[in-house]
């Protein structure tokens, strides 16, 4: 697992070349591209419980808890239609916050698994990058990132469907704004190019970040079904 460092996003990378939108970010592959995630989001072969509950879990720690990376985000823009837009995003946060407070306690504690002392620190490392990532001074960078993960959020709210719907709960719709509206405002203010570039950046970087979550709790899975001899 690679985990991007608090403090290391605004260092240039030049044996990467970063996308030059948000856009170009969200093509290079959101959460729906991992293969963790499309086995947690199968509603036909569903995923085992101790997978779903490991999920909540972690998930709720990196971004259960206030203020997070779109309240982070939200400090950075002086534009007023962006403005709403934040507002509107950390308001139906505070829902998705919830969300996964009960889904953690529904699906029960998680397993106990290889390697587990290790898990935790690393979420918190990653939560605390991504709290760094959202309040970069460069301009365009930390609402890149809110852009990135209201867009992939979407797709993360299908796993936490899933594991209502195996827990025995019904959450309401998410109110976040919708995948059209959040790449139709990005392209309007992605109109000036450095901007654009670090919103592609900050989107880009949000990204990475939860590949590298879906691939601990990939190997986390693997791992217990080795101990169960499966």
């Amino acid at each position: 697992m690679s985990f991007v460092q608090p403090g290391a996003f605004d260092r240039t990378q030049p044996e990467a070349a970063p996308p030059r939108s948000l856009e170009a970010a969200i093509a290079r592959g959101m959460s729906d591209t991992h293969g963790f995630v499309a086995r947690l989001a199968d509603r036909v072969a569903p995923a085992r419980p101790v997978d779903l509950a490991d999920t909540a879990h972690f998930l709720c720690l990196l971004h259960g808890r206030y203020p997070g990376l779109i309240d982070y985000a939200a400090t950075r823009s002086a534009d007023p239609q962006v403005g709403k837009w934040l507002a509107r995003a950390c308001e139906a946060f505070v829902g998705e916050r919830a969300l996964l407070t009960k889904l953690t306690v529904a699906a029960g504690p998680i397993t106990s698994t290889p390697g587990q002392d290790k898990c935790t620190p690393a979420i918190l490392a990653l939560r605390s990058a991504l709290n760094a990532l959202s309040q970069s001074d460069r301009q365009g960078c930390a609402l890149g990132a809110a852009f990135a993960l209201v867009i992939d959020w979407h797709i993360i709210r299908d796993v936490l469907d899933v594991i209502a719907q195996r827990t025995g709960l019904e959450p309401r719709p998410s109110t976040l704004p919708s995948r059209e509206e959040t790449l139709d405002l990005a392209a309007m203010v992605g109109s000036d190019r450095s901007i654009g570039r670090a919103m592609g950046f900050g989107a880009s970087q949000m990204l990475v970040q939860h590949h590298s979550f879906w691939d601990m709790l990939a190997e986390r899975a693997e791992l217990r079904r080795m101990q169960d001899g499966l």
